[in-house]
C-alpha cells in the first residue's frame, strides 16, 4: 500500500512516516512538498492508496490543490492535516473532497485509527471540530448557528444516535448492529436526516452538522428501544 504524504516541511514528512512505520499498515512512502512534486508523484505512482495533504502548501492552499487532484483521481482517499480544526476549516476541507480531517497534534493512534477508517470508504472528522466550533468564514452564511441544536432541527433521539454513527463512518450494516434495528429502518432514518439537514449525501451531512456548530452527542435511547 502507498501512501503519498504531501508537507512542504521535511520534519513532519518524517514524523509522519515514523508513525505509521510502527503500525501495522506497513505502507510504502512516497512525498511531495508542492503543487508540482505532487502532480509528478500522482503520475508516477498510480496505484497510491492514500494522500495525506498538509493544509498550507506554497505556491497554493492545500485546498486548491485538493480540488484538483479530486477532479483528476477522484477515487483517491485524501486526508487533509491541519494545525487548525474548527468547524468552518473542517466544513471546507470536506466540501473540497476530502474523505478526512486530521489536527497536526493528533495522537498516533488517532491517525493510524483515522486511516483505517478512511480506507474503509468512511469519512474521519475530528470530535473537537464538532464540540468546540469556532467562527470562521466558511461558516458566516451561518451567523445564527448557535441557536441550532438537532431537536431544534427535528431530530428524535433515535434519528441522533444514527447521525452518529455517520459521522463514524459506518455503513447502514454497521448502524443497524449497534442499535438493533432492521437496515431498512437505518436506511429510513438516514433519508429524514438528509432531509432535516437539507442536503443529499452522507458528506454532505457530516459538513452541515460541523457548519451548524450542532452537538453530535450519544442518546439515552436503549438499544431495543422503539426505531
Amino acid at each position: 500500500m502507498k501512501i503519498l504524504i504531501v508537507d512542504d516541511h521535511s520534519l513532519v514528512r518524517e514524523g509522519l512516516k515514523a508513525i505509521l512505520s510502527l503500525s501495522d499498515l506497513r505502507p510504502n512512502f512516497v512525498e511531495a512538498w508542492d503543487a508540482d512534486t505532487v502532480q509528478m508523484q500522482l503520475e508516477l505512482h498510480p496505484d497510491l492508496a492514500l494522500m495525506l495533504l498538509d493544509i498550507q502548501m506554497p505556491g497554493c492552499t492545500g485546498l486548491e490543490l485538493m480540488q484538483r487532484i479530486v477532479k483528476q483521481r477522484p477515487h483517491l482517499p485524501i486526508i487533509m492535516l491541519s494545525a487548525e480544526h474548527d468547524a468552518g476549516t473542517v466544513t471546507q476541507a470536506l466540501n473540497s473532497g476530502a474523505s478526512g480531517f486530521l489536527p497536526k497534534n493528533s495522537l498516533n493512534q488517532v491517525l493510524v485509527s483515522a486511516i483505517r477508517l478512511v480506507l474503509a470508504g468512511g469519512l474521519y472528522i475530528p470530535r473537537e471540530a464538532l464540540e468546540k466550533p469556532h467562527p470562521s468564514p466558511a461558516t458566516a452564511s451561518f451567523p445564527d448557528k448557535t441557536t441550532h441544536t438537532l431537536e431544534s432541527l427535528g431530530f428524535t433521539a433515535r434519528q441522533i444516535d444514527v447521525l452518529r454513527l455517520l459521522i463514524q463512518g459506518q455503513s447502514n450494516k454497521q448502524i443497524c448492529r449497534q442499535i438493533d434495528v432492521a437496515e431498512a429502518t437505518v436506511k429510513i432514518h438516514v433519508r429524514a436526516i438528509l432531509r432535516s439537514l437539507t442536503v443529499s449525501s452522507r458528506s454532505e451531512a457530516i459538513a452541515k452538522v460541523a457548519q451548524l456548530g450542532l452537538q453530535v452527542q450519544q442518546s439515552h435511547t436503549l438499544p431495543n428501544g422503539k426505531p
